[in-house]
């Protein structure tokens, strides 16, 4: 037995003592979360969190159109949507050939509208891994409840990243978060609405030949919503904690901690008085090219460009 301590761990994050986001991340995380609670009741928050059962981790699940369609139907159930309204398209990729490969001409979830009904496709080719699975299909649902429902528009410049957060409000945060940076060979991403196919690049610009991006939010700043998450919950000590990778389950609790020195319980330190929330502008860096009047980051990922308020009741 060794008795030496533990020396740290190089692929664990640094660990701060402040909010583990910068200023206009939280507070644009916390107005969001706030105004979900108006929106869609605390009742998806009560609920508890969604994590993959052993059904799903076994030899038995291997993604097939009956697998798929019951991960469908159960997302859709807990996110409150009538499967019957919806319409899902499965697509395989798998064949693209070498060159559009390289340029991660990729795509593995997309929402449009067609003739007033909402429609998500999935890539059948991400079937096998269910979380993985599980998180395209929980953002592309949140288009449903976002979009779809007249809530807001895609003008919004922050409109993904909302979809994002609210697979966390919904309770697939652990899904979505755990997506958020993969390490392996491929490439992945979303696409939006209503602008069509993008590629990953364009969505998840931050990679390099180890690791790929899905979605919009970082790992830190889906720790820090996990962590409002369970503040609202007033769970200060969650158990699911354990089903995140290390890095966002280190942010989670970071969060909590900055969370329990300057909140009351089930509050937000950023919201002004009377609960109204704080509305954030982001005034976006000039170095970027525009693809179909969305921005394309060389680099990083940014926080989104304009957040204007949300839309009052």
């Amino acid at each position: 037995m060794n008795d030496e301590p533990e020396g740290p761990r190089p692929w664990l994050p640094a660990v701060g003592t402040g909010c583990p986001v910068g200023v206009p991340h939280q507070a644009w995380i916390e107005a969001s979360m706030t105004w979900f609670v108006r929106e869609f009741g605390r009742g998806p928050v009560m609920r508890g969190v969604v994590v993959a059962g052993p059904e799903l981790r076994s030899a038995a699940y291997s993604g097939t159109p009956e697998q798929i369609e019951g991960l469908v139907a159960l997302v859709c159930e807990l996110m409150g949507i009538d499967r019957s309204t919806l319409t899902v398209e499965l697509f395989d990729r798998s064949d693209e050939d070498a060159a559009a490969a390289r340029k991660e001409k990729r795509t593995v979830g997309h929402y449009r509208v067609e003739n007033g009904r909402p429609v998500i496709g999935l890539d059948v080719t991400e079937a096998s891994d269910a979380s993985y699975l599980i998180a395209v299909i929980a953002h592309e649902l949140c288009h449903v409840r976002l979009l779809g429902e007249g809530r807001i528009t895609a003008d919004r410049k922050d409109h993904e990243w909302l979809t994002d957060l609210l697979t966390v409000y919904f309770g697939f945060g652990v899904f979505t978060t755990n997506a958020a940076l993969r390490y392996g060979e491929t490439s992945r991403g979303f696409s939006i609405q209503p602008l069509g196919y993008l590629d990953e690049r364009t969505l998840n610009a931050a990679r390099n030949d180890s690791y790929s991006r899905l979605g919009y939010l970082t790992e830190r700043e889906f720790g820090y919503a996990m962590a409002c998450y369970a503040w609202l919950r007033r769970d200060t000590e969650p158990d699911w904690a354990a089903e995140l990778d290390p890095g966002p389950r280190v942010f989670l609790r970071q969060g909590l901690a900055y969370l329990a020195r300057n909140a009351g319980p089930g509050e937000f330190p950023t919201l002004r008085a009377r609960n109204i929330p704080v509305s954030v502008r982001v005034v976006p860096k000039t170095d970027h090219a525009w693809l179909s009047g969305l921005h394309l980051m060389p680099t990083q990922t940014e926080w989104p460009p304009d957040a204007p308020g949300h839309r009052p009741r």
